[in-house]
């Protein structure tokens, strides 16, 4: 039995791994200038070039992660100081995903994890942070936020539940305990 379940997790793992990335399937759709392949040195450049960085890590499937999303991360990008940079990491399955932003007008860069493998997102997720920041931390839902400053010193790590608001919350702290030039 516990053959067939490690056999099972890693055909998964693999059947992720597999899957092409959005830009070379659909280029051709208004929306994939939007989609981003998630890439390890352009993020870790985008955190190193602004004094903070958010960074939002959501699921196309997560309705939880959609919302956040559109009510609070949206207006924030609007808005928001120029020294604080905005990471939108989604696990997704690319068709699924510009569906979704071109419903919602969303028009910011979102970074694909391609592929979307429901529960197992998260550990997805995880472990780009964690090779990322060359630490471990994990949470146990989506949506996952980050807020780091640009020696990647994290701020808040934590993930939406019973007693966290998710982006919302660090999107306070920014506008309230952050002090900008």
């Amino acid at each position: 039995m516990k053959k067939l379940v490690v056999f099972i997790i890693t055909f998964i793992h693999l059947l992720g791994c597999s899957l092409t990335p959005f830009r070379s399937a659909q280029s051709n759709h208004p929306y994939s200038i939007y989609i981003y392949d998630y890439e390890k040195s352009e993020i870790d450049s985008i955190i190193q070039h602004n004094e903070y960085t958010l960074i939002y890590a959501w699921t196309e499937w997560c309705t939880a992660s959609k919302s956040q999303l559109i009510e609070y991360l949206a207006p924030f990008l609007e808005e928001k100081p120029e020294n604080i940079g905005i990471v939108s990491i989604c696990c997704a399955n690319s068709g699924n995903l510009i569906g979704f932003l071109e419903e919602n007008n969303y028009e910011y860069p979102v970074y694909l994890l391609s592929g979307s493998i429901g529960g197992l997102d998260r550990w997805r997720l995880n472990r780009s942070f964690h090779a990322l920041f060359d630490c471990y931390k994990s949470v146990d839902y989506v949506p996952i936020v980050l807020l780091c400053d640009k020696q990647k010193q994290i701020m808040n790590w934590d993930s939406i539940n019973a007693c966290y608001d998710g982006v919302g919350t660090s999107i306070i702290q920014i506008k309230n305990n952050i002090t900008f030039p």
